[in-house]
């Protein structure tokens, strides 16, 4: 168990806290908390009603624009009800420096669990993970024979310990390094930008 998991007694309340701090002008219905946090629905309507009773989040509705399922189909405006920060929260600021100055996942975690994916010869952390906003993408993947349907729930999984939608890029090897040796803009911009590695198989770092 963590260190915030020991201080609040729940790992589910943990990445709740999260999700409304990473997203702080989102609205989310239950069901899409249960969704985003990982969390069994029960869980999360008990971790909802706790955070709505100290007042750090607040029942609202929200206008969004949902995506037609058919092509050529135009966007329709629909409304969504559930639950959002509560910017007027007494300590707002200081639990937010809290929740996001302790890392949800150590980079030997992440390594850990990308092995798992397939042939992984390269993973650079960037983005949230080093709490920067300039970055193009949080993580690049590198690697062969790649097992997506893993990889969709190890992303997915590393999401909910984060609190956020992860912008990340997956290429071949053959690929990275060809666009290395074109001194490609988008893989030039991950490296030109504050980064980590934490899987190096090709020998990028020396």
């Amino acid at each position: 168990m963590g260190i915030l998991e020991k201080l609040f007694g729940s790992h589910a309340f943990v990445k709740m806290l999260k999700l409304f701090y990473l997203n702080p002008e989102q609205v989310f219905p239950s069901q899409e908390v249960a969704r985003r946090t990982h969390t069994k629905q029960d869980v999360t309507r008990r971790e909802l009603r706790l955070l709505l009773s100290i007042g750090l989040i607040r029942k609202a509705t929200q206008t969004v624009e949902e995506e037609p399922i058919e092509p050529n189909k135009k966007s329709k405006k629909i409304t969504i009800s559930g639950y959002m920060l509560d910017a007027s929260f007494q300590l707002l600021h200081e639990l937010r420096d809290l929740i996001l100055t302790v890392a949800p996942l150590s980079k030997q975690e992440l390594a850990n669990r990308l092995r798992h994916v397939g042939r992984v010869k390269l993973a650079v952390l960037s983005g949230i993970f080093l709490k920067r906003n300039d970055s193009r993408i949080d993580m690049l993947i590198v690697g062969d024979n790649l097992k997506k349907g893993q990889l969709d729930l190890t992303l997915r999984s590393i999401e909910s310990e984060v609190g956020k939608e992860l912008s990340y890029a997956i290429l071949e090897t053959s690929d990275f390094k060809y666009r290395m040796g074109m001194n490609d803009k988008f893989v030039r911009d991950v490296f030109d930008y504050p980064h980590e590695v934490i899987i190096d198989k090709i020998g990028l770092v020396r």
